[in-house]
C-alpha cells in the first residue's frame, strides 16, 4: 500500500514560519493534498507535537513526531521517534545544549507555542535558530540511544547538508542509510556516497514554512516500509 507523505514540516514555533503554521491548518492542508503521513520537524525544538499528535489523530492522519536539530557544525539532522515517551526526555537534552542566546523577534520572527485549538499559548524565549553545542557523531549517538531514525536533511543543499559541510559521510556515520533530498537541488550528491548506493533510502519532503508549500500527493513510500522504519 502507498502512504503519501511529508516528513519536514516546520510550525509556527520555527521562527521562520509563517505564524499560520498551527496544527488545525497544517493537518488539514495535509488532508486537502491528499497525504497519508506527516512529520512536524521544528528547528532544535520538540514542544508543539503533542499538540499536532492530538489533531492528527482527530483528522486520520498518521503523525510521526521528528525534529530538525542543528549540529555544532551547523548541520541539519532530521530525528523521528518511534515512541512519544522519549520525546520529553529528549528535550531536556536539547536545553541542555541550545546555547543562552535571547530571541530578538524583530530579526527572526515568533516562536510560538500552541494549543490543539490553535490558540497561542506561549513564545519560546531562547533563539532556535541556532547551532547546539553537540556534534553530528554525539547527535547520531544520542538517536541511537533513544531508537530515533536518524536523517541528514537535504543532502543535496551546499547549506546545512551534511556533504555540503563535510564534503563526504564521516566514518562513524557509514551505516546511515536514510537521506532527505531536497527539491532545491544545488548538486549532485550521489557521487559523494562511497559505498553501496542499493540499500540507501531517500525521503523527498517539503521543508515547508508556509502552508502552500506543503507536498502534493506525488512521493510515497509502501506501507511495509514507512512501518519497519518508523514504528519497529
Amino acid at each position: 500500500m502507498k502512504l503519501y507523505y511529508d516528513l519536514h514540516i516546520h510550525s509556527l514555533l520555527s521562527p521562520c514560519a509563517d505564524n499560520d503554521m498551527t496544527p488545525n491548518n497544517i493537518i488539514n492542508m495535509a488532508k486537502i493534498k491528499g497525504l497519508d503521513v506527516i512529520s512536524v520537524t521544528d528547528h532544535n525544538s520538540t514542544l508543539n507535537l503533542k499538540e499536532f499528535s492530538e489533531v492528527a489523530k482527530r483528522l486520520d492522519i498518521l503523525f510521526i513526531p521528528g525534529v530538525e536539530v542543528e549540529t555544532c557544525e551547523e548541520i541539519h539532522v532530521l530525528l523521528y521517534f518511534r515512541d512519544f515517551s522519549v520525546v520529553e526526555e529528549f528535550q531536556k537534552i536539547i536545553e541542555e545544549n541550545l546555547p543562552n542566546i535571547p530571541l530578538r523577534e524583530d530579526i527572526y520572527g515568533n516562536q510560538f507555542l500552541v494549543d490543539q485549538e490553535d490558540n497561542i499559548v506561549g513564545n519560546y524565549k531562547k533563539l532556535l535558530l541556532q547551532p547546539l553545542s553537540l556534534s553530528i557523531s554525539q547527535v547520531y549517538d544520542i538517536s541511537k540511544f533513544y531508537n530515533a531514525v536518524f536523517v541528514p536533511a537535504h543532502i543535496n543543499r551546499q547549506s546545512y547538508g551534511i556533504i555540503g559541510r563535510l564534503g563526504t559521510l564521516p566514518d562513524e556515520l557509514k551505516d546511515v542509510s536514510i537521506f532527505e533530498v531536497s527539491k532545491v537541488s544545488e548538486f549532485e550528491f550521489s557521487k559523494f556516497l562511497l559505498h553501496n548506493n542499493s540499500r540507501y533510502i531517500f525521503l523527498h519532503s517539503s521543508d515547508a514554512h508556509h502552508l502552500g508549500d506543503i507536498n502534493e500527493r506525488e512521493f510515497f513510500i509502501e506501507s511495509d516500509i514507512l512501518y519497519t522504519i518508523f514504528f519497529e
